[in-house]
């Protein structure tokens, strides 16, 4: 797998890219999906319904997974990093192959991305809760 030092993808081709676009602001969402161009993104996202579902389903998972085999042969695993309640970053693994990612990944990535938006808390002197993987603050 090779990546060009630089080189961009629309944000529907990336796992870091989803998580993005699933919490930004909805007319930032709304112009992605008008803009979509299937050829660059995800197996399981054809059409703008598609996109539609799977930024739903980020949402509610707090985490994107996905496999794309054009034009690499990846799956990856984001979620996102939170300054506060804002979602100002994304984490990611992303992995060669053709099969979907660990199942290890996604608990792996979401609490790492949460131990990440506790740390930008705490350099920031506020106080905010993070909830953990298991539910804890």
């Amino acid at each position: 797998m090779r990546y060009r030092v630089g080189g961009r993808l629309p944000l529907p081709s990336t796992g870091v890219g989803l998580v993005l676009l699933a919490f930004a602001p909805p007319a930032v969402q709304e112009q992605a999906i008008a803009a979509y161009a299937p050829e660059h993104g995800d197996d399981d996202i054809r059409t703008p319904a598609d996109l539609r579902r799977v930024l739903a389903e980020v949402r509610r998972g707090d985490h994107a997974v996905g496999h794309q085999s054009r034009p690499w042969q990846v799956s990856t695993v984001a979620a996102p990093v939170r300054d506060g309640g804002e979602v100002v970053a994304a984490l990611s693994v992303v992995a060669s192959g053709t099969g979907s990612p660990n199942p290890g990944y996604g608990p792996a990535v979401r609490a790492t991305a949460r131990a990440i938006s506790r740390c930008l808390i705490e350099d920031s002197g506020r106080t905010v809760s993070v909830e953990t993987e298991d539910g804890h603050r």
